[in-house]
Order: structure tokens, then sequence, then C-alpha cells
């Protein structure tokens, strides 16, 4: 009889393949890279731990470099006087400086000058207590004071002081007040050993391990992975070094952010090869760690920023109200931008819904949604690119999708339906890529399967975001038209996908109409009559913009913050030469697929911008972001051009990728440490 060993890497179904996984997570952790990379994040943190920390914060101010936040917790709302800005203290409030390491400190906190009547009705002292022990008594006094506290070394390495004190609530006020605090500093007060914030750390040092398993997973055993895993704790440590609270103040986001970054990357890697598969999209192993570690990358930078204590909030707890509406059936949900009231359709809310049962809250739904999308943009932009570019190329628009600012911008404004309807607007133009193909074949049921394809996509575009809509339905509604003429001057291809196109649209329209905007009616007959009888600043209620001024709007907002300067000037060319038909050698089958939604695409987005300088209303319906995968694709191909003009052609790439990459960090970074608010996209 023959042998009756089974080897485990024989065993059927998924024991051996998690046995391989857990054997592939080992060897991973036993990399010299990730060790060498945690022990120097280790050392930068250590040795900063024993340098001096003089660090002082401005009270009451919120927004920009030296904000106050998240340091203050529980005081009340920020203020201005003939002082400068100041906040109320409240029972309860907390000072909370993480990262400053176990030493003593010296803590100075500077009080405003008070009115007889706040002495008299207000408190008369200030407890602080330290880790719940109480460290001084400090008197109120009229004249205003300046208070130094000595601050003995906390086990944990974090200063936490809690402020307990009387409170009196003026007339016609609800707030409690206390006593006007104006400033904050700490200062060392020994040069002796000193440990660092070892939970702050410990949280760093998971998430730099969790961020190289995720690049593993991605570039498996490309020298990338190690690249940019040096450049995440390079990042790191520098951030450790320039502003140690702030640092150790991310390391919980930082941690949350990898740790679901990680089954990202491996969800990816494993899902991406069968879909590229069976939609034809070029897929190479090096293309597809690339594509992983963008989507990756992208996702941290997004829901790590959100998660960042007190960052930027935007619009977040309008659509947590919005959703919640959304679920106890209000869809037929009314808003308002810039004065003129118009329809909120539910789509993104009901297509999420789900989720919640998981147990998650709402906002943290919303906000993990937002940043899955955007990260997920990049594999749709890289398919509809890969249809006319070579991969490399198509790797290159992806990155420029997800790593120039204008994405960013929605993500701290937190226009989450937007986000949502990006998204599925950017599906919609893949799906349309391959369903204008289908439409071509004689396979009647891959015909009538893309039809109902572009359908749904459509629809979930409609009932998704209202600038959106209007983008989306002029875009298909010129490209039916141009069908329809070349049909009538004998075009083959057209004659084989009008019907689809148009039925797919029509019953789109038709759906959307049906089920939600007829509701909204008698308020578009209303604003119609009003723009025609007062003009479009009638609608919103305000008078006429200034054109200087929006002018100046689209070339700041528009030109310089959304992409960086170069990437729109660089998109028109890159149009021109895929038009010419230079950007690849041999024929893209959906060259002309492509092409046609990029031009109408920009004729949509042109006739919005100019628009505002007639009507001299400065509503929009998001244009500019309608067009960012045409910018992303067009970028792309001016780029691979540039780069292949020698030295100067390559020292010109970089130093415009350089002024695009940095106007990515301050708005990324601005909003997110800082609360410095950016432009609002369109």
């Amino acid at each position: 009889m023959g042998s009756n060993t089974i080897t485990q890497a024989s065993l059927p179904g998924w024991p051996g393949r998690l046995g391989s996984s857990l054997r592939a997570e080992r060897n991973n952790l036993a990399q010299p890279s990730l060790w060498i990379g945690l022990t120097s994040l280790l050392l930068i943190v250590l040795i900063r731990a024993q340098l001096p920390l003089h660090y002082a914060i401005d009270v009451g101010y919120e927004e920009g470099i030296g904000s106050d936040l998240p340091f203050l917790q529980g005081f009340n709302t920020a203020e201005q006087s003939s002082y400068g800005s100041y906040r109320w203290t409240d029972d309860g409030a907390t000072i909370r400086f993480r990262g400053v390491g176990r030493r003593p400190l010296a803590l100075e906190l500077r009080f405003l000058t008070v009115n007889a009547e706040v002495m008299a009705k207000g408190p008369q002292q200030i407890d602080l207590y330290s880790e719940g022990h109480l460290l001084a008594s400090l008197p109120v006094r009229a004249t205003g004071s300046h208070q130094l506290v000595l601050v003995p070394p906390t086990p944990s390495g974090t200063l936490g002081i809690t402020l307990h004190t009387a409170t009196f609530t003026p007339a016609s006020d609800p707030r409690r007040l206390g006593t006007p605090l104006d400033a904050i500093s700490i200062s060392p007060l020994s040069t002796g050993p000193t440990a660092p914030d070892w939970q702050a750390v410990l949280g760093w040092l998971g998430a730099a391990a969790l961020v190289w398993m995720a690049l593993r997973h991605a570039l498996g055993r490309d020298s990338g992975a190690s690249r940019l895993y040096g450049t995440f704790i390079l990042l790191a440590g520098l951030a450790a070094l320039l502003d140690p609270p702030r640092w150790a103040a991310g390391a919980t986001a930082a941690l949350i952010a990898a740790a679901i970054a990680y089954p990202l990357a491996i969800g990816l890697r494993a899902g991406l090869p069968p879909l590229a598969h069976r939609l034809g999209v070029p897929l190479e192993a090096s293309s597809l760690g690339w594509l992983v570690a963008f989507c990756v990358i992208a996702f941290m930078m997004r829901y790590g920023g959100r998660l960042y204590p007190n960052s930027m909030h935007g619009d977040i707890v309008f659509h947590v109200n919005r959703f919640t509406e959304g679920l106890t059936g209000q869809i037929f949900i009314l808003s308002k931008n810039r004065g003129v009231d118009f329809p909120y359709p539910p789509g993104p809310y009901i297509l999420i819904a789900p989720l919640t049962l998981t147990g998650l809250q709402i906002r943290t739904v919303l906000q993990l949604g937002a940043a899955l999308a955007d990260a997920l943009s990049a594999v749709v932009v890289y398919a509809i690119a890969s249809r006319v570019v070579r991969p490399q190329t198509a790797l290159l628009a992806a990155a420029t999708y997800v790593f120039t600012a204008a994405t960013l911008m929605t993500t701290w404004w937190s226009f989450d339906t937007h986000i949502y309807s990006q998204f599925l607007h950017l599906l919609t133009i893949a799906g349309f890529c391959w369903a204008i193909e289908a439409w071509q074949g004689q396979d009647r049921g891959r015909r009538i399967a893309w039809s109902i394809g572009v359908f749904v996509l459509l629809s979930t575009v409609f009932l998704g975001h209202f600038g959106f809509l209007i983008n989306t339905a002029l875009l298909v509604g010129m490209l039916i038209v141009g069908t329809w003429l070349m049909s009538w001057r004998g075009a083959g291809w057209a004659r084989a996908i009008r019907w689809p196109l148009t039925l797919a649209y029509g019953g789109a329209v038709i759906f959307a109409g049906v089920c939600f905007y007829s509701a909204y009616i008698p308020l578009f007959l209303s604003q119609i009559q009003t723009a025609s009888t007062s003009g479009f600043s009638a609608v919103a209620n305000r008078t006429p913009a200034n054109r200087a001024a929006m002018w100046e709007n689209l070339w700041r907002a528009g030109l310089i913050t959304h992409f960086g300067i170069f990437p729109i000037p660089l998109a028109l060319f890159g149009v021109w030469r895929l038009a010419r038909g230079d950007a690849r050698e041999e024929s893209a089958p959906g060259r002309t697929a492509v092409l046609a939604l990029m031009f109408g695409s920009l004729v949509v987005a042109i006739c919005f911008a100019v628009l505002p300088f007639i009507t001299l209303a400065t509503n929009s319906p998001r244009w500019l972001m309608f067009i960012a995968w045409v910018v992303a694709l067009g970028t792309a191909i001016s780029v691979e051009e540039i780069w292949r003009r020698g030295w100067v052609g390559k020292l010109a790439t970089l130093a415009m990728g350089a002024v695009v990459l940095a106007n990515t960090a301050w708005i990324w970074l601005a909003p997110m440490l800082w609360r410095v608010r950016p432009p609002e996209p369109f």
C-alpha cells in the first residue's frame, strides 16, 4: 500500500489555507525592516523625552497653528476681548497634555480681570486636582492673575489637571461660568532621565507594526513596502520631535486606522485580481501591489484624520441628523445651500444603513464608509484609465486622484453624501466604459445585464446628491444627443448603443423623479418663477455676487488649493494628447468612450464655472469635483510625456510633484491638527 502520510500543505479547504496564512504572517513579523523601524521610532521618542519641553497655548484660539484643542475639554466656548482670546472655566473642566513624559512640571495659568458682579456671583477660588488628588487652591482676583503651580510627575506621563470651581449663570445666558482663562504654559523642572508617555508610545508602535503588515500584504516582498514603511517611521518620529503633545494625542487614531487598514489590504489583495480578470482590466502583480497600497494609505489618512481628537468636524452632525431622519422614514428632506432651498436625497444613507446593524454609531458608520469610498476610488480610476493608457500611467492617475487635496477637502468638510455620490459617479463612468463595449457586442444577455447595471448606477447617483444629479444628467444627456446624431449619420456603433443608453438613462430619470423629486415640483416652479422675474440672486435672497471676488475664489481655491496649481493645466494637455492618440502606442478599445466622457465632463464643468459670472449667484453643483477623475487621468498622461523629456523633464516633474504634495500635506494636516478650514470644494 502507498503511504498515507498527508502534509499540511495538501490539506484541502480552509485549514491548509489558514496554516499557510499564519506562516506568512509570522514571516512578515520576523522581517528585519519591521524591527529596525520600531526600534528607530522608540529611540527617537526616548531621546525626545530627555529634551526640555516648553509648551504654551493661547486659550480660546480654536482655529490656527497653536490652537488650544484638544488640550482643553469641558471649558465654555471661545470668546474674544480687548485682551485677546479666552474661555470661561466650568466645574470639571480639564487641561490634558499627553506626551509630556514622567517629570515634574511648572504649570502657569493666566486669568483675566473680572468685574465686581462676577466677583460677587462667581467663584472665589479654583481647586486644581491631578490624578484625583488636590494639587492647589488658586484664589480668584478681580485684577486677574498669573498662577504658577508645581505639578509632580504622573505615572502615565500625561499631564492631566481637573478644575473644580463654583459657577454662576448670567441673565439671558444658559452657560455656567467660572473664571476667564487666557493662557496656559508648561515647563520642565528637572533635567534628569525622563520616561515617556508609554501609552502613546505603545499606540504608535502598534500602529507602525500594523502599517508594516498592511504594506507587506499590499506589496509583498517589493522594496516599496520597506520604503513606504520607512517614510511612515520618519514622519511619525519627526512629529514626536516637533510637537510631542499633539503627536501623543493622535496615537489612538493612528492605531485604529492602521488596525482597519490591515484587513483592508488583505481583502483587496485577494479580491481585486479575480474582479480585474472578469472585467478585462490589466493588473500585473506590481500594479496590484501599488494599487492596494494607494487604497490603504488613502484610507488611513482620511479615517485617521477624522478620528484625531477635535479635528475639524465639518458637517458630520448635520449628516447624523439627516441619517436619523432617513431611518425614521423622513426621506423628503429640504436643505439650504447659500440661501437656496433644494431637495436632499437620502440615497447614500439608505445604502449604508445596514451597517448600523453591526452596533456601530451612526457617526462612525458615516465616516468609516466615506473613508472607504474615497480610498476605493483609486481602484475605479485605475480601471477607467487602464482602458486608454499603460498600467503604470493608470497607477499614476489613481494616485493623483486620491493624493491631491480635492478629495481631502470633502473629507474635512464631512460632505458625506457628496463623497458617496462621487464614488457612485466614478462607478457610473466606469460602467459606461464597459457597457458601451457590451452594447456593441452580439451577446444579448450581456447587453441586458449592462443596461440594468447602468440604470442602477445612474439611479444611485440621481438619488445621492443634487449637484451630481445635475452634472451627471447633463453629461449623459449630451452623450445621448450625440449618439442619436451619429446614428442618423450612419455610425454603426451609435446604432448599437443608442437604445440601451437612452432606456437606461430614461428609466433612471423616471425612477428618481417619480420616487423622490416629484415631491419638490412646487418648489422648483416657485424658484423658476422667482429667477425669471428677479434673477438668480433673488432665489437665494442675497445681493448679487462680485465678479472680481468670484474670480479670486476660482483662482485661489479652484486652481491652486483643489489640486495644487499644476494638475488642471496638465490635465487639459493630457486630454488633448489622448484625443490625438499619442497616449498609447496601441489602440485602446475603450478610447472613444473614455474620450467622450472626458470631453462631456469638461463641457459640463466649464458651463457651471462660467454660469456664476452671468447669474451673479455663487451656488455650485460641485463641478470641479465632478471632473476630478478627468484631472487625474489627464495629469497622468501629461506627466508620463514630460518625464520622457530627459533630465529637464524629470526635474520639472519632480518639482511639480513636490508642490502638489506640499499642498496636499497642508490640506491634510491643518484641519486635523489646528482646525484650519480649507475652502469649500466646488
